[in-house]
């Protein structure tokens, strides 16, 4: 287990940093273009991290906890490292999406010409309802971007009331109207994930 985290841990944070300047790259072009001007320059450290001061290690030494909870309770070895594997991936594309929501909300909040901003659906083409519902939605300054495992979506600012139209997202919310008619959503603080998307 020891000999895993100490591989792994590394891995992540350097995932995390490239996430972190792919964010930051990408709110600098966008107001430029929005505006002509760059988006004031932020401190990027310790944007890596879980809320409750739960530390990667113990993060990464889990899956050896899921094999063991499985192999307890009488599931086979093959199942319980499928288990353990596909949890495991989730928790690495969940520490990539904090870091980059971390990284997207330090410039904005630093930015004292935004006032809030939209929730943009990735380019995927199958996009879940949750993102869906949640993009028509318009976020304040100062509140993180709610996540989910495997979600995808990113943030563009907005620095206008007049701004918050958004016909991409419109036209997308109106295609998903079938899956989405029913579908509620919540947002739950999570200890480790900070404001985190669910089904309501």
């Amino acid at each position: 287990m020891a000999g895993f985290v100490d591989q792994l841990v590394p891995l992540v944070r350097e995932g995390q940093a490239q996430e972190v300047s792919l964010a930051v790259a990408m709110l600098r072009e966008l107001s430029l273009l929005l505006t002509g001007a760059p988006t004031p320059d932020v401190d990027l450290s310790g944007l890596e991290g879980r809320q409750g001061g739960v530390s990667l290690d113990e993060v990464y030494a889990r899956p050896f906890v899921w094999l063991w909870t499985d192999l307890k309770h009488g599931k086979s070895f093959e199942v319980a490292l499928d288990n353990a594997a596909d949890r495991l991936g989730k928790s690495v594309e969940a520490d990539l999406q904090l870091a980059s929501r971390n990284a997207a909300n330090a410039v904005i909040d630093a930015d004292r010409r935004v006032i809030g901003f939209k929730r943009v659906l990735s380019e995927r083409p199958n996009h879940c309802p949750l993102c869906v519902v949640a993009s028509t939605n318009r976020y304040r300054k100062g509140g993180l971007l709610p996540i989910h495992p495997g979600c995808g979506c990113g943030v563009e600012p907005v620095y206008a009331e007049g701004d918050w139209d958004d016909d991409l997202n419109r036209q997308v919310a109106h295609a998903y109207a079938e899956a989405i008619r029913n579908q509620q959503i919540a947002v739950l603080d999570h200890g480790e994930y900070g404001p985190y998307l669910v089904a309501s």
